[in-house]
């Protein structure tokens, strides 16, 4: 029997029926990537869209000056490259394997084909770029609006496991990259956050001691 169960964690597929699941499983090719594998280029010429199903990803620009700013981090469920199906015919960032990571990849016309035969999965595609868009949207206020010191929180709090109090393994310039702010900046206020008890580490993760407490701060 074909294990298309997971497909049900992407939003994109979360509504289908059984037997849709199970038409677009045998649709999609499976891929693994090392830590450090880049998946694709700002500007390569694309055909397909990705499934993280196991591992982390980031998605990166670069500045003129050639500075790394971090766009997203893509978790086990999330998608990317989807712009590809939407008549785009290169990817607009980099993407890179931050840990060993499994893919299954989707290729824009095989995926014409059916959406032609299936117009309903057009909703789920709706609300994943509805919630990239709202994504988009609060960084660019967080960025434009807020101070480093809640810049840092909302990050944070954003970015934690499931539990809502462990992030993954990244290192403070990866977290000044995805802030646009300086290593200097994000050390000062993590260490400020440390020295008030509301974080702490645990190798390169960063523990959350007290989420009531960062929240509260957030609104100061």
């Amino acid at each position: 029997m074909t294990d298309f169960n997971f497909l049900r964690s992407f939003l994109i597929f979360s509504d289908l029926e059984d037997g849709q699941l199970e038409d677009i499983y045998q649709l999609l090719n499976e891929k693994s990537y090392q830590k450090g594998e880049t998946i694709f280029l700002a500007g390569d010429k694309g055909d397909s869209m990705f499934f993280l199903r196991e591992g982390k990803v980031k998605i990166t620009r670069n500045s003129p000056d050639g500075k790394e700013h971090i766009v997203k981090f893509i978790e086990p469920g999330e998608v990317f490259g989807e712009v590809i199906l939407f008549g785009h015919e290169t990817y607009p960032a980099t993407t890179i394997c931050l840990e060993n990571s499994s893919l299954n990849v989707l290729k824009r016309d095989d995926f014409k084909e059916y959406f032609l035969e299936n117009p309903e999965i057009g909703w789920g595609m709706l609300n994943t770029m509805a919630d990239k868009l709202f994504f988009s949207q609060s960084r660019i206020e967080s960025l434009a609006l807020l101070d480093s010191m809640p810049r840092i929180i909302q990050a944070l709090l954003d970015m934690a496991d499931e539990d809502g109090l462990t992030l993954k393994e990244m290192s403070q310039q990866q977290l000044a990259n995805y802030l646009g702010l300086t290593r200097e900046t994000v050390s000062r206020n993590i260490s400020h956050l440390k020295d008030e008890g509301l974080i702490d580490n645990r190798g390169r993760k960063i523990l959350i001691k007290d989420r009531e407490g960062l929240e509260a701060k957030l609104l100061q």
